[in-house]
């Protein structure tokens, strides 16, 4: 089941609809959950519903022919604003933050709702979050803000408190595997739903797990920092630099490739975790579960734990636009040093 084009949240959608069909909508939306799982897409098919002149608001199901629902579908709508962090920074400006509540401060100029999403909530500094705050606090009549971020954990509690948390869950394989195929990224059903397996319900993963050369790079490195032995942290960081600079010669999708590297090892490091607690991993990939299980035979909970966290610090440094060279020098002697199970 599909609500248009967004796949796998139906009972987001429902929860939506309820409390829209009961006159008690809220003025402020968190969404939260995984990247790459459609919440933005989700986000902007919720903006269309709200703005729709056809269909009554209560349904939440916008008609896609009205002058507003095609607006809003191109992004010329007047009363829909969209703002998120710009490429060249590392946070979301105070701004752009200011300038839209000013925006949100004019009367709409259809209708009778403005509606507002912000992209990359999570790069909010305080500054800006305080800024927001004052717009959550007294927010326009007929305004719906709608915050796009990966968790509540990461926002200040008086903006949460604020807002309805709205969680988003991992998309089913099907689901998965159906939107691959709709954005052409699988050459046959077989091959979405491989995928589908691997993307473990993200989009964004499973797109970049179709790229061969990651697939290759990927597997190579995993099973060198699975071998015994000491790593040598310096050649690694020349081979993750000059592997990510093929990527392109921006900095987006260099920066692009560089976070799925970080994230596919911290996924590694998790499914080690699995293993030492005698579970089974979550990977599909036998040569995947092996090499955990040689990590997990080497290496202290504690110090896998402490390499899965330094992935994730990696990735969070990198979104913050830090100097990757400098990045993957410490990034990989943190892997060298923990790798071998001394502290």
């Amino acid at each position: 089941m599909s609500w248009g084009p967004i796949r796998g949240h139906d009972r987001v959608v429902e929860g939506l609809r309820k409390a829209a069909s009961g006159g008690r909508f809220p003025h402020a939306l968190l969404f939260v959950g995984p990247e790459g799982i459609g919440k933005r897409t989700f986000a902007r098919r919720l903006a269309q519903a709200l703005l729709c002149e056809r269909r009554p608001e209560a349904e939440l199901d916008p008609c896609g022919e009205c002058p507003s629902c095609r607006q809003a579908a191109s992004g010329d709508h007047p009363d829909l604003y969209e703002v998120a962090r710009p490429e060249e920074k590392h946070e979301l400006p105070i701004a752009v933050i200011r300038a839209l509540g000013h925006d949100l401060s004019l009367k709409p100029m259809r209708g009778s709702r403005k509606v507002a999403i912000v992209d990359d909530a999570d790069a909010m500094n305080e500054e800006a979050a305080n800024a927001f705050l004052k717009t959550l606090e007294e927010p326009p009549e007929g305004a719906v803000l709608i915050l796009v971020g990966t968790s509540a954990e990461l926002q200040l509690d008086t903006i949460v408190s604020r807002c309805r948390v709205v969680r988003f869950e991992p998309l089913p394989e099907e689901d998965l595997a159906a939107i691959l195929v709709d954005l052409g990224r699988a050459d046959s059903a077989d091959e979405a739903a491989r995928l589908a397996r691997l993307g473990e319900g993200s989009v964004s993963r499973a797109v970049g797990l179709a790229d061969p050369a990651l697939i290759d790079f990927r597997r190579r490195l995993v099973d060198e920092l699975a071998a015994p032995g000491p790593l040598d942290a310096p050649d690694l960081a020349r081979r993750l630099e000059e592997f990510i600079k093929e990527a392109g010669k921006e900095s987006l999708p260099q920066r692009t490739r560089a976070g799925a590297i970080f994230q596919e090892l911290a996924r590694f490091y998790r499914a080690v975790l699995w293993q030492a607690a005698g579970l089974e991993p979550p990977a599909p990939d036998p040569i995947d579960r092996r090499a955990a299980e040689a990590v997990a035979s080497r290496l202290e909970p504690e110090d896998v734990f402490l390499l899965a966290e330094r992935c994730l610090e990696a990735e969070y440094h990198l979104r913050r636009r830090v100097y990757l060279p400098l990045l993957l020098d410490a990034f990989t002697r943190d892997l060298g040093r923990l790798g071998s199970g001394r502290r």
